[in-house]
């Protein structure tokens, strides 16, 4: 408004004769409320001027015109094509490179190029997926994935509920308190402060959307409005589960279901993406200048757009990421060598306990590290099926070749045990079946718990 008020006049009229500025302007007038009488006379004026000016070059100029035309008409797509390009680097790459900011943005986009483990997965799994389809034709089956864990719908390929896959270890005493609310149900924000009261909980609790994966929708919420703000949001089944702090684990488990035991394939350690505050530089730009959150940064930027300013007091831990998934930002090692025979043991009984479970990822907590050791006070966050990963695989500075081939070695567990379920008589899914998953997860409106 001030803007216009002081330069309305003659900004109107220059606009007159600058393409794609047009339509901008006239909205940006009309919304501050600028005088109408000004913008038609000063318009009217600029027609005046233009209109002549255009069609006097043209009458002119046309011929000329004409042949330069024919010119460019052999070399049009490669100079838009190159003209494109030109801007874009000018945009992306050079201009950027005149602030600390840019140059830090530009930083974590490398990152993310040149360290695989924060690639798009579709890039990873392309030789994954030609394995799958030679292990297919191998054992004779497209689908037997499927029926590697039959206690699991589908063996927990896509679209599964967390909350009947936590019901397969209520008896283990290893589940945190937890509460299914379902979509339908009017007062769900009654039901969770009640069956908080009734298990003598206090907040923070943790919400996530009974189906999804890789951490999308589950939050932390610290009170009651945050509960709130995000049951409002969140128009699905919901689960709400008790807090746990201390270490978190992705521990994955395989048995074949012709073996007596299983083994621990893969123990990961999450660990929660923290900056440490000086009381002189603020969030954004200690979320900047640490060489890890850089990778993140935009993310990061996004879900604290509103607190990019505060500035963290000398020593003050603020967390980044608390949910234990890496499309969070929790960085994840690679701690194999803590597998105890205790904890397999533990691993093992809890398993066949739940019944005809034989490969997935067990994303667990436990006090310390000595606890997981000895495989006492786990807590089951949740299980994850045929498509849960061996998380160490994304431990920074982790080889390429070697995440690739754990993953192959993961669809090899799933084909070789749906192979053998099949000759006990376990149903297989069909084709179509996984293509109406498949068509439904990718309709699945996305919920993500930053945006309340």
């Amino acid at each position: 408004a001030r803007f216009f008020a002081k330069y309305g006049v003659r900004w109107i009229f220059i606009s007159r004769f600058i393409p794609g500025s047009r339509v901008i302007s006239y909205l940006a007038a009309g919304a501050t409320g600028w005088d109408f009488k000004k913008f038609s006379i000063t318009l009217a004026f600029a027609a005046m001027v233009w209109t002549p000016v255009l069609c006097g070059a043209a009458l002119l100029a046309g011929r000329v015109v004409i042949e330069y035309m024919k010119v460019y008409e052999r070399y049009a797509l490669a100079v838009l094509l190159g003209s494109g390009f030109l801007v874009w680097v000018v945009l992306k790459l050079v201009l950027p490179m005149f602030n600390w900011r840019g140059r830090r943005l530009l930083y974590g986009r490398w990152l993310r190029l040149t360290r695989w483990e924060f690639w798009p997965t579709w890039v990873v799994y392309g030789p994954v997926v030609m394995y799958i389809i030679w292990l297919s034709v191998r054992y004779r089956g497209w689908m037997l994935f499927t029926a590697s864990s039959p206690a699991i719908e589908n063996s927990g390929f896509a679209m599964d509920s967390k909350s009947a896959i936590l019901r397969l270890f209520e008896g283990s005493g290893m589940l945190p308190v937890h509460l299914h609310l379902s979509r339908e149900e009017n007062d769900r924000l009654e039901n969770l402060t009640r069956f908080m009261k009734e298990k003598n909980l206090s907040w923070p609790v943790v919400l996530k959307p009974d189906v999804g994966e890789r951490g999308q929708g589950v939050a932390v919420v610290k009170h009651i409005k945050q509960a709130e703000s995000y049951l409002e949001c969140c128009d699905e089944d919901i689960i709400a589960q008790e807090y746990i702090g201390g270490l978190e684990f992705g521990i994955y488990y395989v048995r074949m279901p012709d073996e007596a035991h299983g083994r621990i394939f893969s123990l990961s350690r999450k660990h929660p993406q923290t900056l440490t505050g000086d009381g002189v530089k603020n969030l954004e730009h200690l979320i900047l200048e640490d060489p890890r959150a850089v990778a993140m940064a935009r993310y990061y930027l996004r879900k604290f757009a509103t607190e990019l300013d505060s500035v963290p007091a000398s020593g003050e831990v603020v967390v980044l990421a608390e949910i234990g998934t890496h499309a969070r930002g929790a960085v994840f090692t690679d701690d194999r060598a803590e597998i105890t025979e205790e904890l397999t043991e533990v691993i093992d009984k809890l398993t066949q306990s739940a019944g005809a479970i034989h490969c997935g990822r067990y994303d667990v907590k436990v006090p310390n590290i000595e606890d997981l050791r000895a495989g006492k006070n786990i807590k089951i966050i949740e299980f994850n099926g045929v498509t849960g990963e061996p998380a160490h695989i994304y431990q920074p500075g982790y080889p390429l070749y070697r995440g690739i081939a754990d993953l192959c070695r993961q669809w090899k567990f799933a084909y070789t045990a749906g192979s053998q379920n099949r000759a006990k008589g376990y149903p297989v899914a069909s084709l179509c079946e996984i293509l109406r998953i498949i068509r439904a997860h990718r309709a699945k409106v996305v919920f993500e718990a930053d945006n309340c």
